[in-house]
């Protein structure tokens, strides 16, 4: 995937943890459900926002960064 792929889903996800959250405090979702929503995204969001950090514009690989 290219760096702009990455920031996509970056930007999808930030907006869904978003709303989430927004949908709890003026009361349209029950907080179990943004839970889950959050519990789900979460993850996705800090991944492709590592791999959008790390991608370069020019074909190679993304560094290795350990476990």
């Amino acid at each position: 995937m290219k760096k702009e792929s990455y920031l996509i889903v970056t930007i999808i996800t930030a907006i869904i943890l978003g709303l989430a959250s927004y949908a709890v405090s003026i009361g349209i979702e029950p907080g179990w459900l943004a839970v889950v929503i959050i519990v789900l995204t979460f993850p996705l969001f800090i991944l492709a926002l590592f791999l959008w950090w790390n991608a370069s514009n020019t074909d190679g690989d993304i560094p290795f960064t350990g476990y």
